[in-house]
């Protein structure tokens, strides 16, 4: 009997749709300080539990790093000194054709 009735209870709640639910979403439920409290307690959830993943992350990744070799070091900074260069030559190759343009056109 008592199933029935909390059947009945649940088929008689119709969700609301639309505007309705969604102002019935944003009002605010202050009906006692306790409800207050769960809500600045689930605000500061939300705020310090991604903070809380982004520490875990992070001290596992530090955890993991190891100091490079010597010829792993060597390697890395080849291949920035060839990019350092690489864009030095370009921007000297553009800052050369830039002028002559420059004077064309201004001139």
């Amino acid at each position: 009997m008592d199933q029935r009735l909390q059947r009945r209870r649940r088929m008689k709640k119709k969700p609301k749709s639309g505007l309705s639910r969604l102002l019935l979403d944003l009002a605010p439920k202050f009906k006692s300080s306790a409800s207050y409290t769960q809500l600045v307690w689930d605000q500061l959830l939300c705020v310090l539990l991604p903070l809380l993943a982004f520490f875990r992350d992070s001290t596992r990744v530090i955890k993991r790093c190891t100091k490079p070799d010597r010829q792993e070091f060597l390697r890395s900074a080849l291949a920035i000194t060839l990019g350092f260069l690489i864009m030095g030559f370009l921007g000297f190759i553009i800052k050369l054709l830039h002028i002559p343009i420059t004077n064309i056109i201004m001139g």
